[in-house]
């Protein structure tokens, strides 16, 4: 007996197709394996995904998890949700083009630039915690959330474990 993951029922290059053309330059759209990815600037995230949950085609109900990622030279959260009737998967990445989402560069000071993303959480309740895991880890600020503080580590902990350029605190028990 062979067990293999189920076949996709969707036609994820039609899917894609309609997505492009409703989202238009709101977000630039392609696909991974079996799920739609959404790149969405963050001044456009909560409007795109708003578009994610509502639209019948997707009716994307549930909010599955926000991972960030530090690739060395950007922060980007990255959201999955997934339609319980349409069986469609969407991922939303936006990035933080600073290392320091709060500490833009002066240049996009000047030219009134915003480091944070929007929260998801008045979209979908389940990006509560999500997000403040991200937070947490990462360093990642979610503008709006309703109740943003570390959910893991203490409020006095120094730094975001899971960054590239988190050095862990010297302590006794480690000899430091």
């Amino acid at each position: 007996m062979v067990l293999s993951a189920p076949r996709p029922t969707i036609d994820l290059a039609d899917l894609r197709s309609y997505v492009a053309s409703r989202l238009g330059d709101k977000a630039r759209v392609s696909t991974l394996h079996d799920m739609l990815v959404l790149d969405v600037e963050r001044q456009r995230l909560v409007e795109v995904a708003i578009f994610v949950r509502d639209d019948p085609r997707i009716r994307c109900d549930l909010y599955s998890v926000n991972a960030g990622v530090d690739t060395g030279a950007e922060l980007r959260s990255v959201t999955f949700v997934r339609g319980t009737g349409t069986k469609v998967s969407v991922m939303l990445r936006t990035s933080c083009t600073e290392l320091d989402p709060h500490i833009p560069t002066l240049a996009a000071v000047w030219e009134g630039a915003n480091w944070c993303i929007p929260t998801l959480a008045a979209v979908w309740e389940g990006a509560n915690w999500c997000e403040r895991e991200t937070y947490d880890m990462f360093g990642i600020e979610f503008d709006g959330h309703p109740d943003l503080r570390r959910i893991f580590l203490e409020e006095s902990f120094p730094g975001h474990p899971l960054r590239k350029t988190f050095l862990p605190p010297r302590s006794d028990a480690r000899g430091g």
